[in-house]
């Protein structure tokens, strides 16, 4: 094995400190340090700041996470008591009762709940798709609009216009107006 640059001899040293060199790669490094004035320094560093590290670790509370997760304000759902949930969970099984008798309501015997979920599931596939060719033809009309806003200098800046114009309407919108009243008494108080 050829001896390793220097920098390598440099990465060595921070996985040293970790504890990750295997046996080959310590040795070698070793014999470096012996050599090198500068990487003894480095390392005396390294070790110096991990030890500092160690020293300062703040110990954790075995029971700080229940503390913490019990200071947290409870979400407007987890505050209802379960008696709230009793109006939900009978629609829920009213519905599922509802879906398990249209679907047994069929004139075949066993494959008319087969044949209801596949017409279910046929009709969601049909929607999946029609919505997603949707989505990219509306993307892609929206892509020629840009196209043909800055194709030319003259609709650019028409657009810009717009966009301020808009922009200036919003602006005049949000804008608290003072009462007339309130007017009249800061100039009263100005003259003062």
């Amino acid at each position: 094995m050829s001896r390793p640059d220097h920098n390598t001899y440099r990465e060595w040293l921070t996985l040293d400190a970790d504890g990750m060199l295997d046996g080959g790669e310590r040795a070698l490094l070793d014999d470096h340090l012996a050599s090198c004035a500068d990487c003894r320094k480095e390392r005396d560093e390294t070790l110096a700041l991990d030890a500092l590290l160690q020293r300062s670790a703040l110990p954790v509370r075995a029971d700080f996470r229940e503390s913490v997760m019990s200071a947290l304000p409870t979400a407007g759902w987890e505050a209802r008591s379960p008696r709230a949930w009793r109006f939900t969970a009978a629609v829920i099984v009213l519905l599922g009762a509802l879906a398990a008798a249209l679907m047994s309501a069929g004139s075949a015997p066993a494959s008319s709940g087969l044949g209801t979920l596949a017409a279910v599931g046929g009709m969601l596939q049909a929607a999946v798709v029609a919505g997603a060719g949707l989505l990219g033809a509306s993307w892609k009309g929206l892509g020629m609009v840009i196209d043909k806003v800055i194709a030319s200098p003259v609709s650019l800046g028409a657009f810009g216009f717009l966009v301020l114009c808009l922009n200036l309407f919003l602006v005049s919108l949000i804008r608290r107006k003072r009462p007339v009243g309130a007017a009249a008494r800061s100039r009263i108080g100005s003259k003062l």
